[in-house]
């Protein structure tokens, strides 16, 4: 694979051609962002640290979806928990056991999409590139802008819709397990009205094979999906109205704890409805520039989850006398409400100062919540739950774990009407020292109405040595208000209670970025990060606390990323990245037991300490493109909390996953400038994938992702 990755790059670099004008003049337009500031700037003098990504090269690439886009970045890692969710690892920082809040804010044209009650959005992470003009990425704290929850980094998809651009066009694609899908991006003018529409359904009827060590879990893996998003806008003068709806539903990959079909009789999948709708008005006085926004967001999501057999649950109730007939199951239907104003004011520039203050209210609610689970129900029936709390031979008596089981007869997780306000201000102000120095100041306070205050903290130096070379120095807070389940659950067997004086967590990040341009060539980015958080939020794996979610000791992560950018007028587009990170974990101290198991610090579990990625597309024709995606994750660390030692070093579970070369191979060819055949082969050297699992235990490797599988599309614009 080394031969490989030296072959493109010396292939690039001796067959270049010469850039067109126009197109390096769109290629710096192409890198104009305004995610870290609300005003646009090339991203190369912008105080963060972004990176633009253009989807079209992404998709000419392989790349299919905005979690796949993610991906290929440095110091991200997409990985999926035994359930399917998505989970967004950024420069090390997981939670190894608890695989809900992302802790990064994804926004969708601009429009946060809320979760107050998980802080997972990896509902939205499988929406296809096909409808997106760009992705803008900032890694790091941006919290001064965005709020609570753009922790490690703020993801904003920009849209065809979004983006208002003015094109037409549907786009048919199918390939290996089934998938079919199909979408449209639609624009008019109506009476002084520019009118975008987009949509597209997607389904298929996914399962893995997995040869497990232990033969009984033999079998395939669950992830049929239907999935299917409409959006709109319409946008007159000043005005403009965004709104979009997304609904998936999918099988349970695993099942809950990594047991591939527990009840093969009962069907077990979930699914999330997400609406946002948004409307805005800018407009202009004196120099002035003041823009306000309101908007509304719903949210359902439904579990079916299934976690152990009918026989091994019906082995725990016989030991009391009590027959059980069903497996262990669960079902969970959650609604959630989410209101928001935000006015934001663009002042005129006095003396070399550019800034911007803001607004804004948030007001999030729980609308519904409706829990079943088999086992608390067959506790409730038998009318003995006190003796059976207190029978040490019942398997489900909770003496070790108390947090499981505190009241069997509540039907919520989450309390039905929990609700939580925020009021907030922020203000920044871009400051032009010299033509060669630029700083960045910003605040934000918000105020919750359950956890109280929070300040953010923002500064950013950048000076343009010379006209090829930048440097930038950069600090920045950030703050987490805990989610309605770390805060606010209750107690199941099974599910973890959380802690209503949980703090928010909160982290200082500071970032040294060199950005050295030659020519219209080349472009090299290395950037240096330390970053520190504290009262860090996350699930404990102990016994005989009270509670699930705690507050942990401070942890740190410190690493390096490096980005190469190579692109001429017309033949050749490559990128290449590389991160390494040093991240630590440090679980809390168990005094309560007989012989307290002490506090450990080891390095972050389940993450790839070094990753390397990247794309590259040659045109030898207007007509045909051929594109590479290329990714390395190095084996990912294990963890040392004693429970899970001992079962790897008694070979019951493989706590680590082995490192892994992943090769995409697509070829384009454009019929006409209005239509277009992409066929792709994922996976082209057929890779063992695995990825991380809850507990270390599914099938005792991993979660086994796909193989080499094929996808084809056809696209037409009109």
């Amino acid at each position: 694979m080394k031969k490989f990755v030296c072959c493109v790059v010396l292939s690039v670099l001796a067959s270049a051609d010469e850039p067109k004008n126009v197109n390096d003049f769109e290629s710096l337009l192409d890198e104009v962002s305004n995610i870290a500031t609300k005003k646009s700037i090339n991203v190369d003098y912008m105080p963060s640290v972004v990176t633009v990504i253009d989807a079209q090269t992404y998709m000419d690439a392989g790349i299919q979806t905005v979690s796949q886009a993610l991906d290929m970045l440095p110091g991200f890692q997409e990985q999926v928990s035994s359930m399917g969710y998505t989970i967004t690892t950024v420069r090390g920082f997981k939670n190894p056991n608890a695989y809900f809040a992302d802790k990064i804010k994804i926004l969708v044209d601009g429009v946060a999409i809320n979760n107050e009650v998980t802080g997972t959005t990896s509902f939205y992470l499988d929406f296809p590139l096909q409808l997106v003009e760009k992705i803008e990425v900032l890694r790091g704290p941006a919290s001064t802008m965005y709020g609570g929850g753009a922790f490690y980094g703020a993801v904003n998809i920009i849209t065809k819709l979004g983006n208002s651009k003015k094109e037409n066009q549907i786009y048919l694609e199918g390939g290996s397990y089934g998938y079919i899908t199909a979408g449209t991006s639609l624009y008019t003018t109506e009476n002084g009205w520019s009118i975008f529409a987009d949509g597209y359904a997607a389904s298929n009827d996914k399962r893995l094979y997995f040869h497990a060590q232990d033969p009984v879990d033999n079998g395939y893996s669950d992830e049929a999906m239907k999935d299917y998003s409409v959006g709109f806008k319409a946008t007159n003068g000043g005005w403009e109205l965004l709104a979009r709806l997304k609904h998936e539903t999918s099988g349970n990959f695993y099942s809950f704890e990594g047991a591939l079909d527990p009840i093969p009789t009962k069907g077990q999948n979930h699914s999330s409805i997400y609406l946002f709708s948004q409307l805005s008005y800018k407009t202009y006085f004196d120099d002035y520039e003041l823009e306000t926004k309101i908007n509304y967001s719903h949210r359902t999501e439904s579990v079916n989850a299934n976690i152990a057999s009918i026989a091994e649950i019906a082995g725990k109730f016989s030991v009391v006398g009590i027959t059980m007939t069903d497996g262990f199951y669960t079902k969970e239907n959650l609604q959630e409400d989410n209101y928001g104003f935000e006015s934001t004011l663009n002042l005129p520039e006095i003396a070399s100062n550019d800034i911007l203050v803001g607004v804004g209210l948030t007001y999030d609610v729980v609308t519904e919540d409706n829990y079943f689970s088999s086992v608390e129900n067959a506790i409730v029936q038998s009318g003995n739950m006190a003796a059976l709390k207190a029978n040490p031979a019942f398997d489900y008596n909770n003496n070790d774990e108390p947090a499981y089981w505190l009241d069997p007869t509540a039907t919520t997780v989450v309390p039905k009407g929990i609700s939580r306000t925020n009021i907030y201000g922020y203000a920044q102000d871009l400051v032009s020292i010299t033509d060669k120095i630029d700083l960045i100041l910003g605040l934000r306070l918000d105020h919750y109405s359950d956890v109280g205050s929070t300040l953010s903290r923002r500064a950013g130096f950048v000076y343009r040595a010379s006209d090829t070379t930048t440097i930038k120095l950069l600090y920045g807070s950030a703050y987490r208000a805990p989610t309605f389940t770390e805060a606010d659950a209750l107690g199941h067997i099974n599910l973890r209670m959380g802690d209503p004086n949980i703090k928010p967590e909160e982290s200082n990040t500071y970032e040294a970025v060199l950005v050295y341009s030659p020519n219209f060539y080349n472009k090299f980015i290395l950037n240096f990060y330390y970053t520190k958080l504290y009262n860090v939020i996350d699930l404990e794996e102990l016994y005989d606390t009270p509670v699930g979610y705690q507050n942990y000791p401070d942890r740190e992560s410190k690493g390096v990323e490096f980005e190469y950018f190579f692109k001429t007028g017309m033949k050749h587009n490559f990128y290449f990245n590389a991160s390494y990170t040093n991240t630590d974990y440090a679980t809390s101290p168990d005094g309560s037991q007989a012989n307290p198991d002490p506090s450990i610090v080891q390095r972050m579990p389940d993450i790839s300490p070094f990753m390397a990625k990247a794309l590259y597309i040659y045109k030898p024709t207007s007509k045909l493109s051929l594109g590479t995606a290329w990714r390395y994750f190095s084996a990912t660390t294990q963890t040392r909390m004693p429970w899970v030692v001992s079962s790897v070093e008694a070979g019951d579970y493989k706590a680590a996953v082995h490192e892994v070369h992943i090769v995409d191979e697509t070829l384009t060819y454009r019929f006409t400038p209005h239509s277009q055949i992409q066929a792709t082969i994922k996976n082209l050297f057929n890779a063992q994938v695995l990825q991380p699992s809850y507990y270390y235990d599914s099938a005792h490797e991993g979660i086994q992702r796909e193989g080499r599988n094929y996808l084809i599309k056809y696209i037409h614009k009109f």
